[in-house]
């Protein structure tokens, strides 16, 4: 799969995704936020609280359960850019912040999306 076709597949799942939160209540902040080398996918509220969404995306099922690419090593580069993106948006995250994974697979019609709340979170805590 070429570069391309891979960005082409995480906007379709990044799109169903986000579709998939709004109609349960979230509102969109943004998507696609970039600081330094990190990235989050959606960011939305949900009953005043800050919900950061990893969307994993894929055409054939990978070896193991596809959350299981969200990492330490990428759930601690997720948590860094939430720190940046708060520090820029003072106004979220007073309700708190939870880390979502949500996976859409795209190998069955419809795509099949899965949605784990709170999947991962900041062991140091929010001071």
């Amino acid at each position: 799969m070429t570069k391309t076709s891979k960005q082409q597949l995480g906007q379709k799942g990044e799109d169903l995704a986000a579709d998939y939160l709004q109609k349960r209540g979230h509102k969109i902040v943004t998507r696609n936020y970039r600081h330094g080398k990190g990235e989050l996918d959606i960011v939305s509220i949900n009953n005043d609280v800050l919900v950061v969404s990893e969307v994993k995306s894929f055409y054939t099922p990978p070896l193991g359960a596809a959350e299981f690419r969200v990492n330490k090593a990428k759930q601690q580069q997720i948590i860094q850019t939430t720190y940046a993106f708060l520090a820029g948006h003072p106004d979220y995250g007073s309700g708190g912040v939870r880390f979502d994974v949500i996976v859409v697979d795209f190998s069955a019609w419809p795509a099949r999306i899965t949605h784990h709340q709170a999947a991962f979170w900041d062991e140091r805590g929010w001071d």
